[in-house]
């Protein structure tokens, strides 16, 4: 029965792919970084035009650019009020000469600029002020047009405060409509979707958005890592070029600190920040970086510029991976899993998670992929090849640890 299973799954992935949003972007899935983490605990929900700046300046020489990252977004700090017109307007301390100047200064270091705006009437976060911050509801056309003149090139809608008048707004005809605004602009603008997963938007936000949420917020702790994981087991049959799924945001490195946003306040270990990243690639999730990338640990650095898990995520294939195998841990009460991801030239990205607090072996039988014959290994976190094996590769893992290989059939060349 398990095999059936695990042929079931390789099935999936192999035929999977979602009619998407016809705007051209996100043939691969983006990569880019985003304020929500960097000046304070995240959500604290504060930028200004010199951190953005800065950051540009950073990612534009730390390798980041070099690896594909290509997105400067602003979360739910940066607006403040509607003028007479109706038009929105960018807090004027945070950006005292407005958002343009801020937008060529990143475009000018090689990158695009985004944007956030919620669907309701109003933002989630007031981000420190006395009142509440505007929201696209009834202005969706003016904003779409507005950003687009402004040259924003990423648009994020969240979906708070989305009661008007006693009427709760429904995400199904929201979405859609702002959709359909952006795509008026006549400028392409990739357009991330974010309702938390709670309408089960894979199943029906392809046409309309190039990523969508797919659970709650991803917080810098490890149980929500897992749980986001957990959300994300069996979807990736609804993702595919010009639409994925969207567990949130990568939090390696560690939120800053409030008394000292200069520094890391790390919720989890650099260990579960390489099985986070790792599990994301192989789902062929957004890329979007929260943390302070000014100030780089030298974990971040290893995690964030693997170009060898960033391949895996990046590949044109453009088939999401998924969970294909699980089962109890010896002496322990979480798992032991086996992830993989579909790549073009019929190789594989293979990840073995150990989800537990013990050490595991895990093994890997080729026959899971479908392989009969030997196959060719390369760690894709050592950067090593290994050669070749037959049947079967094992491998210890340590606690809430993954490792992660490229799977490819041995050909003539290959052979020892």
């Amino acid at each position: 029965m398990a095999a059936r299973v695990v042929d079931a799954l390789l099935i999936t992935l192999l035929l999977s792919g979602a009619h998407a949003l016809d705007n051209g972007l996100a043939l691969t899935p983006p990569m880019g970084w985003n304020t929500w983490c960097t000046l304070g605990y995240c959500g604290y929900d504060r930028c200004n035009a010199q951190e953005v700046m800065s950051i540009a300046d950073t990612m534009a020489t730390n390798g980041m650019k070099e690896v594909g990252y290509e997105y400067i977004n602003l979360d739910d700090c940066w607006a403040d009020h509607r003028d007479a017109d109706g038009t929105i307007v960018p807090d004027e301390t945070r950006f005292p000469g407005g958002l343009v100047p801020v937008i060529q200064y990143v475009n000018a270091k090689g990158f695009k600029f985004g944007l956030y705006t919620d669907g309701g009437v109003y933002t989630c976060n007031k981000g420190g002020r006395p009142y509440n911050i505007p929201g696209s509801y009834g202005y969706y056309s003016q904003d779409a047009q507005t950003y687009a003149s402004w040259g924003v090139e990423y648009v994020k809608m969240d979906w708070c405060n989305h009661e008007v008048n006693g009427t709760t707004l429904d995400p199904k005809v929201q979405y859609p409509e702002m959709s359909k605004a952006l795509n008026a602009t006549g400028k392409p603008i990739l357009f991330n979707s974010c309702e938390w997963g709670e309408d089960e938007p894979w199943e029906w936000m392809a046409p309309y958005a190039n990523t969508w949420r797919s659970g709650p917020d991803h917080e810098d702790l490890w149980i929500s890592t897992m749980t986001i994981i957990e959300q994300n087991v069996g979807l990736s049959s609804f993702a595919g070029p010009g639409g994925w799924n969207d567990p949130d945001f990568i939090m390696t490195g560690g939120q800053a600190c409030t008394l000292n946003p200069s520094e890391h306040c790390p919720g989890q270990t650099d260990v579960e920040y390489k099985s986070e990243f790792s599990i994301w690639c192989l789902l062929a999730a957004p890329l979007i970086v929260v943390t302070d990338i000014r100030n780089m640990t030298s974990a971040m650095r290893d995690i964030l510029l693997n170009q060898d898990m960033i391949a895996v995520n990046q590949d044109k294939l453009g088939k999401a991976g998924d969970r294909i195998a699980i089962w109890p841990c010896v002496q322990d009460t979480v798992t032991c899993q086996i992830w993989a991801k579909p790549l073009v030239n019929n190789n594989y990205a293979v990840g073995l998670f150990n989800s537990g607090f013990l050490t595991h072996s895990i093994t890997l039988q080729f026959k899971l992929l479908n392989f009969t014959g030997s196959v060719y290994l390369r760690d894709l976190w050592q950067h090593q090849d290994l050669g070749v094996f037959t049947e079967s590769f094992t491998v210890d893992v340590e606690p809430h640890g993954i490792e992660v290989y490229k799977v490819m059939p041995v050909l003539p060349s290959m052979a020892p």
